[in-house]
């Protein structure tokens, strides 16, 4: 988007130029007004816009002194003047100071459209004529591993490669693409219609992304930083690495410059089999953990846009080969999948509530033989919740029951106190964990909301006439 200021003393003019002008049609954002030419050049100085609108009379500075100190502020800003048929001859001198053009007072919104459009089309021109490193090759030259073509496009753009001269790729997400300050040495190139990549000297890189964080202080971009190379051949893994890298919006939900670090496999891996082990075993306080724990693996980096990709395929995979219903689908890339869901956040939590149907088998054969439907709303989240600290209270206060009915009601039609149901939902699975796991007893009691290791083994014998450690041997 183009940024544009509006400068007039009149505050209803300016208003109206704001709310009445189309400016997104013509690519346009107005991003600062001002009433007088001391606070409109301050503006200038501090914002560096594509168009500045100003009025001829106004206190402080006039639009004429505006002009001339706003040109040597920011030479590429284009002035457009608005001026009353009084003073036309004010606008005649203004056009020898290099403004665009002007628009007379009383005038129609129409006008400006046409002035907009006019403007958007020199700053169109403009751009092109100044960014000869824009290349349509080099994109499908890295693709395609043609290192022969690399090299010649580096040559031809005043950018060699050799054992002195580094250059680092840098991939910005987004989906208001502008170009770079030219300012600093770049070879750049479309990636999608959301991602746009550069080549920049190693030794330019902070400068470059000092420029865009100017530039864009409050876009929604996101910049993926990757690894200073020498050689083309690394060049493809390193356009790589910044654009996991650049996708930290997806990852954190910020938009910001994130740099690409070593990845180690393990981690992934790791979680990738405790998925696996958890959704064969029909395990949803596993599934759930393990999801909810890998919220902080992203968050802090240590997982990036593939491994989320990677558990939600996973995922999926095993719900589709075992014939379940989802509403959820296979996405074809990472930016698919990153358009569908904005971030991880929202991910995993609609991976947990579409793969709720997954487990409920169980649950279902308890509710099926309650009749009260607010009854029934507690057991199921009994079972949702039976691993996580529960009270009488908590449980009255969330059904909006009081607890003597809620104790009342529940032992009525499930037959057991509320903390006898969830004891033995609590005992089942440590049952399931005892007998299809390595943990060690404490563990066990502690992943189903045991804290004291005496008090589970007690609970243990008294449901199951032995000890945890004897029913794991036994079985």
């Amino acid at each position: 988007m183009y940024k544009a200021i509006v400068v007039d003393d009149e505050k209803w003019i300016v208003e109206g130029i704001k709310a009445g002008v189309n400016w997104g049609k013509y690519g346009f954002e107005v991003i600062g007004q001002a009433d007088n030419g001391l606070d409109a050049l301050q503006l200038i100085k501090t914002l560096h816009p594509d168009l500045v609108l100003t009025d001829i009379k106004m206190p402080e500075m006039n639009g004429l002194e505006l002009i001339k100190n706003g040109r040597v502020a920011s030479p590429e800003t284009l002035f457009v003047v608005l001026s009353g048929h009084a003073e036309f001859a004010y606008a005649q001198r203004a056009l020898n100071y290099g403004t665009f053009g002007y628009c007379l007072k009383p005038f129609e919104i129409e006008e400006i459209h046409s002035m907009l459009a006019r403007v958007a089309e020199s700053l169109e021109e403009k751009l092109k004529a100044s960014s000869p490193s824009f290349s349509v090759d080099m994109y499908e030259a890295i693709c395609s591993g043609n290192t022969v073509r690399m090299n010649q496009l580096l040559v031809d753009y005043e950018m060699p490669l050799h054992h002195k001269s580094q250059i680092t790729p840098i991939v910005v997400q987004g989906a208001d693409l502008v170009s770079a300050s030219q300012d600093v040495k770049q070879l750049s190139f479309f990636m999608n219609h959301r991602r746009q990549g550069y080549l920049v000297r190693n030794e330019h890189k902070e400068a470059f992304l000092h420029k865009w964080s100017l530039a864009h202080p409050s876009g929604s971009f996101s910049t993926g930083v990757g690894y200073p190379i020498s050689d083309v051949a690394e060049l493809e893994a390193s356009l790589e690495a910044a654009s996991l890298a650049a996708y930290g919006i997806f990852t954190t939900g910020k938009t910001g410059i994130y740099r690409a670090t070593h990845q180690t496999s393990g981690p992934i891996n790791e979680t990738i089999k405790q998925i696996n082990y958890a959704l064969d075993h029909k395990d949803r306080i596993q599934f759930v953990e393990i999801l909810e724990s890998s919220r902080d693996l992203f968050h802090n980096l240590t997982f990036t846009i593939k491994d989320a990709y990677l558990i939600y395929t996973a995922a999926m995979y095993l719900f589709f080969r075992e014939g379940n219903q989802m509403n959820s689908r296979f996405f074809e890339g990472y930016e698919q999948m990153y358009t569908h869901y904005g971030n991880v956040d929202v991910m995993i939590d609609e991976m947990i509530k579409e793969t709720h149907g997954h487990f409920t088998e169980e649950v279902s054969a308890y509710v099926v033989k309650v009749a009260h439907k607010k009854v029934k709303e507690i057991v199921f989240h009994l079972h949702e919740n039976f691993t996580q600290e529960i009270t009488i209270q908590g449980l009255a206060s969330k059904f909006y029951l009081s607890p003597n009915y809620l104790c009342q009601l529940f032992k009525k039609e499930v037959g057991e106190t509320i903390v006898e149901y969830v004891s033995r939902l609590r005992i089942e699975y440590a049952c399931k964990l005892l007998k299809e796991t390595d943990y060690t007893i404490q563990q066990v009691g502690e992943k189903c909301g045991f804290q004291d290791y005496f008090y589970f083994t007690r609970i243990f014998k008294r449901y199951n006439k032995i000890t945890p450690t004897q029913y794991r041997v036994t079985k």
